[in-house]
């Protein structure tokens, strides 16, 4: 699965180096400090519930050289919602599935106008992470987890797809069945 991880901090390094470690085509879209050591070094997890480990990870500040994707992990801090959305636009295919693991409530409505797409799933993750040093995510607490479902309600192929990939990635995730009210 091609996947581009919009935010390297936190949330996003945490769940894209468990992905990148699985062997997924995983891209970070970063900036700064995080970004330069990204690229020399790669992505370093020291997590309580993955160990430790260094995944070498492809990473830009451009997302018009990554061209369109399977899935984007939208992690930015809510304050970047809409400067950041509007910069997916090359990422996006009709069937890209995009999942805001961001605090807040009306993240997909925001990505969706400023993006002109939704991929009609939400998601809320479950996870303490930080950025430790530049290239470095400390996971220090939480389960780890993304809860995703189809904003419409019910479950579908593709989120069980979705769910198959997170999984394989030692990414504990469930698919509810009505994800609005999680969210």
């Amino acid at each position: 699965m091609r996947i581009a991880v919009i935010g390297a901090g936190g949330t996003g390094g945490y769940f894209g180096g468990l992905l990148a470690r699985a062997g997924q085509d995983v891209t970070f879209i970063a900036r700064g400090a995080q970004l330069e050591a990204l690229r020399r070094r790669g992505l370093t997890l020291e997590s309580r519930l993955a160990g430790k480990f260094t995944a070498p990870v492809r990473s830009t500040d451009d997302p018009r050289g990554v061209g369109p994707v399977d899935l984007i992990l939208f992690c930015v801090k809510t304050y970047d919602t809409d400067t950041a959305a509007e910069s997916i636009r090359p990422l996006i295919r009709p069937d890209t599935m995009l999942l805001s693991l961001q605090n807040g409530i009306d993240n997909e409505e925001r990505i969706a106008r400023a993006a002109g797409h939704t991929s009609g799933i939400g998601a809320v993750a479950y996870v303490t992470s930080v950025i430790k040093a530049p290239g470095v995510i400390a996971q220090t607490s939480g389960p780890g987890k993304i809860i995703l479902g189809e904003l419409s309600g019910g479950a579908s192929a593709r989120t069980e797809r979705l769910h198959n990939v997170l999984q394989r990635a030692g990414i504990t995730a469930e698919v509810h069945p009505d994800i609005r009210v999680v969210l």
